[in-house]
């Protein structure tokens, strides 16, 4: 074949490939698929939404302490209460975990580079700690109450399962350290260790000794954000229970929040509806029209940002701000002759009430959970014996014997942390009636091999052999004492 032969044959084929069937049939192809994918979205729609009160004692906060895993989350969560706050006379403290130093796409377009080298993503680290000062600043807080922790961003999941002793810590595949490169460190000697975040994170509350905290909801879908606030959560547990603060947690990466998205100032922030519900209580903050425009002129700030996520960010300039108030639970007691069994409708309490779930979660937020229903979290139960401490995991479906499920507790004995973690990896054999029954699975923990922990923090994962995470439901504070 010549090579003009061989372009007339390219040209034949592109000219059939464009062909006005072929447009018609891909066209209507795509229609369906955007179809499908609206009806899917629609289906997780937080709209309607049911009626949001105000959060109860608003008012009475003078120390405030704001936890961002990145830089931008602490005003597009937080912005109007950090304000209304600083307005009343309150004073104000932001703690930002990571730098966001490890975003592949920002980075590549900031800079321009198809591969991103480690100084890169460390200067854009750099970027947005200045961007953060100058948003915050706009809002009355001054530089030298925003303490950068400088953690690995896309790395506090693994602190928090994995890399927690600080002989063994963690190395950012971005950044390529171990510890802190930066000026603005709050504590330039950690490592990238669950102990070292911990332990930073109980010092500013020792130090600030604030009236509420403000941090991420486990029902966050970004890694970053659930791990963040399960260390917070924890850290909060730890502290003197005459001094603890109230714990308000808020919602950033979810499908179906904020909605509607885009640049709405006259609209409301609502709760998703799947996320209504027994366990979390959530109340809004209303804020005033100078208060809004003063949080979305906040935002502006955030240039890196504002490129890729610029309607994302705006989304969260409303008329209010929401937040849910977590209860740590008092573990109901069982008597002492309980039967071992994964379904909390059979088990015996001391007191004789009713075993009510400590979390419950949405279903069918994603594809995988919506033909999963055997990984597809429903709730949490907990109860302790003598002994023992009871923790079972209700599914949408019957667990599957192709499903891997592990439970992890960090416990707090006042003095250090333990870790625990169940597997129950796939069996093609059937499990045993104590493990699993119906749509429950039951994992037990001996409290002395725990330390005789006063508070828990409780999450359950599903999987499937070699895959990624399908669900995780958690985390939930147990309260043992």
């Amino acid at each position: 074949m010549t090579i003009h032969e061989a372009i007339r044959q390219s040209f034949r084929h592109v000219r059939r490939l464009f062909s006005p069937g072929r447009i018609i049939t891909t066209a209507f192809l795509l229609l369906v698929v955007l179809g499908v994918l609206s009806f899917y979205l629609g289906y997780l729609s937080s709209l309607p939404a049911p009626f949001v009160g105000e959060l109860e004692d608003v008012a009475a906060i003078q120390r405030l302490l704001v936890v961002a895993p990145h830089c931008d989350d602490e005003v597009i969560s937080s912005g109007g209460l950090i304000r209304e706050v600083l307005l009343r006379g309150g004073q104000v403290r932001v703690v930002i975990v990571t730098n966001g130093d490890g975003s592949f796409t920002g980075t590549m377009v900031e800079f321009r580079k198809l591969y991103p080298k480690p100084q890169d993503y460390l200067r854009s680290g750099v970027a947005r700690q200045q961007e953060s000062l100058k948003a915050l600043e706009s809002l009355g807080v001054p530089p030298e109450n925003v303490l950068f922790l400088s953690y690995p961003d896309r790395g506090i999941l693994p602190l928090w399962e994995t890399f927690w002793d600080n002989d063994t810590p963690y190395r950012s595949p971005f950044t390529k350290l171990t510890q802190s490169p930066y000026d603005l460190t709050y504590n330039p000697q950690a490592v990238y260790s669950g102990h070292s975040l911990l332990s930073d994170l109980r010092s500013i509350l020792e130090d600030f000794q604030p009236d509420a905290v403000v941090a991420p909801h486990p029902d966050d879908t970004h890694p970053d954000h659930w791990a963040s606030g399960a260390f917070v959560a924890l850290a909060v547990a730890m502290q003197k229970e005459q001094v603890r603060p109230r714990l308000l947690l808020y919602l950033v990466h979810r499908g179906d929040y904020p909605l509607p998205r885009g640049d709405l100032p006259f609209a409301p922030l609502l709760p998703p509806l799947r996320l209504v519900h027994s366990t979390f209580t959530w109340g809004k903050v209303t804020l005033t029209d100078e208060v809004r425009d003063e949080k979305g002129a906040a935002i502006e700030l955030y240039k890196s940002q504002l490129h890729l996520l610029g309607e994302f960010l705006r989304s969260f300039v409303r008329q209010n701000e929401v937040f849910c108030e977590f209860t740590p639970h008092n573990t109901t007691r069982l008597v002492d002759n309980q039967d071992i069994t994964p379904m909390p409708s059979q088990w015996q309490t001391v007191d004789g009430s009713e075993v009510t779930p400590v979390m419950e979660d949405s279903a069918r937020d994603t594809v995988p959970q919506e033909f999963g229903a055997a990984a597809d979290f429903v709730a949490l139960y907990a109860a302790r014996s003598k002994n023992e401490l009871w923790i079972s995991a209700e599914m949408r479906g019957k667990p599957s014997r192709l499903v891997a499920y592990s439970c992890l507790v960090r416990a707090a004995n006042g003095r250090e942390i333990s870790e625990a973690r169940v597997v129950y990896p796939f069996n093609i054999r059937s499990r045993p009636t104590a493990e699993t029954r119906d749509r429950f699975v039951l994992v037990r923990f001996n409290l002395a091999e725990l330390g005789h922990p006063h508070t828990v923090i409780a999450s359950f994962e599903a999987h499937y052999p070699g895959g990624p995470t399908i669900d995780r439901i958690g985390w939930a504070i147990l309260h043992l004492d």
